[in-house]
């Protein structure tokens, strides 16, 4: 972002509703321009003075239906100062590396965007220059993804909403058409991970858990599905990756609604494929492993993630940005004849034989009698 470069914190009036009110109340930083209810922040150097702005103007308005975009050159060229040698090097840099990009010209929807894999496969969309609506029932959330898009030339649109709500679903898919033009990709990632703890086993199961996952995991997905099919038509196509998990494709001891929803997306991806292939609209679902999200690793301890890595056929746990680049890659016209599929992203955990992490491995380095303290050790 250039030295001085003005910054525009837009307040969607349509889906606050306050006519603007809620941009009298932000604090005297912000200019207001009247009639159109834009505030209006000058970012001095850094991109953190954006994010530290945006993450104030969603606590003023708790809609969060904030879009950050850079303003017209134009607009301040007599008072922007020259970039710095730094500063453009790092630039021509990034354009060599990306001319134009993949997703240049294309508009993505990007649900459960706010954190973990859903953030990085936004950042992933936005820095190969497609815009993105960054959608999360955690407004701040979505809002911090947004500036940090914004701090590095993209373009995006926050907005908190729940996928369980059909009526703010459809919003969803307005706003986007409004500001965007329309939408081409989809990434549904939302999923009800709040309610993980009490997902168990299936005597022990509360009806109300099930029905609170199948509501957001599956007909979420749906309903976010059933709004972008007729938008992607409108403009030729479009592609969509639904986020599964490897728990949809193998039993477990807990997380029973979880695996039930994950393993129905499965099934409504290659369902959207067949019905909708012919209108040049490709579907493919992703399932990730062990991912260490932050959620994630705040749950896991070093015993649970030692025991899980045992299972891998790569010896690391997995990062969002590499389900990112599986997703990006799916969305792109790289993969422009794969549809229908379900992709797994595990470091291999569910390509081999159960006995493979009590030995089975014999090209890994163990020492003398480590298989046998391995089998007689307490698993944690």
């Amino acid at each position: 972002m250039r030295r001085g470069a003005e910054m525009r914190v837009v307040i969607d009036q349509d889906l606050c509703g306050t006519t603007g009110q809620c941009v009298l109340t932000l604090p005297g930083t912000f200019r207001q321009r009247e009639p159109d209810g834009v505030a209006e922040v000058c970012v001095a150097t850094v991109p953190q003075a954006l994010h530290a702005a945006a993450r104030l103007a969603a606590s003023q308005c708790p809609v969060a239906a904030i879009r950050v975009i850079e303003s017209d050159a134009s607009e301040r060229a007599s008072a922007d100062p020259a970039p710095s040698l730094a500063e453009a090097e790092r630039h021509a840099a990034k354009d060599q590396r990306n001319p134009g990009g993949r997703f240049e010209g294309k508009v993505a929807v990007v649900t459960g965007a706010g954190a973990g894999i859903g953030k990085a496969c936004a950042l992933a969309i936005a820095r190969e220059g497609g815009r993105v609506v960054v959608a999360d029932i955690d407004g701040s959330a979505a809002v911090a993804c947004t500036a940090q898009i914004a701090a590095e030339a993209g373009h995006a649109l926050a907005l908190a909403m729940d996928i369980a709500n059909a009526q703010a679903v459809a919003a969803l898919f307005e706003t986007a058409e409004r500001h965007f033009g329309g939408v081409d990709l989809l990434v549904n990632n939302a999923s009800a991970m709040h309610l993980t703890p009490r997902d168990r086993t299936i005597l022990d199961l509360d009806l109300a858990v099930w029905d609170q996952i199948m509501a957001t995991n599956l007909r979420g997905t749906l309903l976010c599905c059933r709004e972008a099919i007729p938008r992607m038509i409108a403009r030729g196509g479009g592609a969509i990756v639904n986020m599964s998990s490897c728990q949809g494709l193998s039993g477990d001891t807990a997380q029973t609604s979880y695996a039930a929803s994950k393993a129905a997306m499965n099934m409504l991806s290659a369902s959207l494929a067949t019905q909708y292939g012919h209108a040049q609209i490709r579907c493919n679902a992703v399932a990730p492993g062990l991912i260490m999200t932050e959620r994630l690793l705040a749950k896991l301890d070093e015993c649970m993630q030692r025991q899980l890595s045992r299972h891998q056929l790569l010896q690391r746990v997995g990062r969002p940005e590499d389900v990112a680049a599986l997703v990006a890659f799916l969305l792109s016209d790289d993969a422009a004849f794969i549809t229908g599929q379900v992709l797994c992203i595990d470091g291999g955990m569910l390509a081999h034989v159960p006995t493979y992490a009590d030995g089975g491995n014999s090209r890994a380095a163990r020492p003398a009698g480590d298989t046998a303290k391995a089998a007689a050790a307490p698993r944690c």
